[in-house]
């Protein structure tokens, strides 16, 4: 029996996230010239935290969708998986987050 079959929840979380590292990882080769940190051109941390973040998001819905059966929970936490994903990956990359909530406070 393969780990697949052991853990089938990991299996969608893992190739989607493969796939979308596929992205990065062509536009880094193609932008080999930038230096390091600009423009597509990743050092190997920022794949490992990206993989991380999908990956961990993956499992997360992977988890909620096999523990409910209400079309609308799922979607509602794939909403909030998704919200957060996305304002970590804003706060790695520009500290916006951080801005945002810098000109909110004051």
């Amino acid at each position: 029996m393969t780990d697949t079959h052991k853990h089938p929840l990991m299996t969608r979380p893992a190739i989607a996230t493969g796939l979308i590292l596929m992205i990065p990882l062509l536009m880094t080769y193609l932008d080999r010239n930038l230096a390091e940190g600009d423009g597509w051109r990743w050092s190997p941390m920022d794949f490992v935290l990206l993989g991380a973040l999908l990956f961990g998001a993956g499992m997360a819905f992977e988890y909620v969708a096999s523990r409910t059966t209400q079309k609308r929970h799922k979607l509602l936490a794939g909403i909030a998986i998704f919200s957060v994903v996305v304002l970590i990956w804003v706060e790695l990359a520009v500290d916006g987050v951080s801005q945002l909530l810098h000109v909110m406070i004051g």
